[in-house]
């Protein structure tokens, strides 16, 4: 970016070249108006920002060897027989026309619809950006922790066809970029599909609560259309919120071992259930439930699936009350529907730390914990996490980490309290 200012008399010309084995290439050559030749105002131009990106314009050839800048800009002052005051300034470079190389450092395994793998690979010379593209999500790279190469974590994502590319992307920032493909094996999976009855007495116990913490929301004042919009247009908001976050994920392992289950809990929802909502029997919306609904007795602690730092703690549209953790490269855990929370922004929690109860904050029909493991922005399937042989194959052993976890890494299992089980939860995000 060349930035040009003159807060007195104003600017006059700018000039823009570059050469280039002894020929000159304009890039831009403008004159500005003036406020007359005998204002005092001078011209009406103050300031002036050009985007330099030289060797994008077809004209300029895209040749090895020295080149330069020169940049020239001239203001309305009387000085110099009229001419005004100039300034010159010249820059040498030497334009990069040759890609980076990419090598593929590890052997392409099996992956799963909603699953997360690792890529390895090495980029020759470093560049700023690289990692690895499946449609429409992107899984940046960093420093393998062996030293050997990069790595980058990737899911594929749970509704992308398995004809999906799956390409390690590099780019020097100068124009110049390669990309590889990764010949994974796409294992196929297939979602349930269920039916959820929503009544008015449902709506009215969870909707109003919901958009008077929402204030980008406000209520159409008809119990179906505010429904509609909490359980579409709030939820993807909250789902933007929760994959922004993940840019603010520590470059470094904070887990350890498998993840875990909520101690005790029966599964109430699965991961990528397909829901068709039912209102006076008939379907009025359809959404895909990313997660797990876990639950075991009213306001049950809880804990920790392993160890992070706590990146969000507060409240969050659908999910009601929600923690959620940084594991560190991307990788996130959600807990929502909480009844109440006990830590803050920037705590670090071990495995198995109790971080609040369980709820019905949100849209939630009954207490229980809504449990997601988000990667990159990409919802995962939290049961390969919670496979120690899975997390050792599959990733451990991938990035040379050691295979076994120490004892003291796993807090004890807590003894189940003597409560009431909490209802099935009908509607759940």
């Amino acid at each position: 970016m060349v930035r040009i200012q003159d807060n007195g008399t104003g600017l006059r010309d700018v000039s823009i070249r570059i050469i280039h084995n002894l020929e000159t290439f304009v890039l831009t050559d403008q004159d500005f108006p003036s406020e007359g030749w005998l204002s005092i105002a001078g011209g009406q131009k103050r300031e002036f920002n050009f985007e330099v990106v030289p060797y994008a314009n077809p004209n300029l050839p895209r040749r090895q060897g020295q080149a330069k800048i020169i940049v020239t800009a001239r203001d309305y002052s009387w000085r110099n027989l009229f001419e005004g005051n100039g300034q010159r300034l010249e820059q040498a470079f030497t334009p990069q026309f040759t890609p980076p190389r990419l090598e593929l450092l590890s052997l392409p395994t099996t992956i799963v619809q909603g699953g997360t793998g690792v890529v390895r690979y090495r980029v020759i010379p470093e560049v700023p950006t690289h990692g690895v593209k499946i449609g429409k999500a992107f899984f940046p790279g960093f420093p393998a922790p062996d030293k050997a190469g990069m790595f980058a974590f990737v899911a594929f994502p749970y509704n992308a066809p398995r004809t999906t590319p799956i390409q390690i992307i590099a780019d020097d920032g100068f124009g110049n970029s390669v990309l590889l493909d990764v010949d994974f094996r796409i294992k196929p999976q297939f979602w349930r599909t269920r039916s959820i009855n929503i009544s008015d007495k449902f709506i009215r116990k969870t909707i109003p609560s919901i958009l008077a913490q929402t204030p980008e929301l406000t209520s159409k004042n008809d119990l179906l259309e505010d429904f509609l919009q909490v359980n579409d247009t709030l939820r993807k908001m909250n789902n933007q919120t929760i994959a922004d976050l993940t840019k603010h994920s520590r470059q470094e392992l904070l887990w350890k071992g498998a993840f875990r289950q909520l101690s005790g809990s029966q599964v109430q929802a699965s991961f990528a259930d397909h829901r068709e909502y039912l209102y006076n029997g008939k379907v009025v919306d359809t959404q895909d439930h990313l997660g797990f609904d876990l639950a075991v007795t009213k306001h049950y602690p809880v804990e920790a699936a392993n160890h992070g730092i706590v990146l969000f703690s507060g409240y969050l549209g659908i999910y009601g009350n929600t923690v959620i953790l940084d594991h560190g490269y991307g990788l996130l855990s959600l807990y929502a529907h909480m009844s109440s929370i006990g830590i803050k922004v920037g705590d670090s929690v071990t495995i198995g730390q109790p971080l609040g109860k369980s709820g019905t904050t949100g849209l939630a029909g009954g207490d229980h914990l809504h449990f997601s493991l988000i990667l990159h922005g990409e919802q995962v399937n939290p049961t390969e996490w919670w496979d120690p042989f899975w997390v050792k194959t599959r990733i451990k052993d991938k990035l040379g980490l050691p295979s076994l976890i120490k004892a003291s890494d796993v807090a004890p299992e807590p003894e189940l309290p003597s409560k009431e089980l909490g209802p099935e939860p009908p509607p759940l995000p």
